[in-house]
């Protein structure tokens, strides 16, 4: 089963552009700004519940994600949500 952006939950990433001439210090701050932002929306990302046909990329304890084929996280055929506890995926 395919991911589908229209039927299941996902969380688009932020994807800087490039910013438009500005005097140095003014494109300093809004390229450290933007920096911030991304990184903040990045990691809400990580943490939210995701439709996820493949393990995430970066596993990190706590990350709960909602499990479909082709994704087997738990060896069984599970399909539903699970959780990392730092060493393996579980059912919640």
């Amino acid at each position: 089963m395919a991911i589908n952006e229209k039927t299941d939950q996902l969380v688009q990433d932020y994807v800087r552009r490039a910013l438009p001439a500005l005097e140095a210090s003014m494109k300093q701050y809004l390229t450290d700004e933007l920096q911030n932002i991304e990184r903040s929306v990045g990691s809400l990302g990580d943490a939210a519940i995701q439709v996820a046909d493949a393990p995430p990329a970066n596993v990190r304890k706590g990350m709960v994600r909602y499990a479909i084929s082709p994704w087997d996280p738990l060896s069984n055929g599970f399909s539903g949500l699970v959780v990392y506890n730092g060493s393996a995926w579980v059912a919640v």
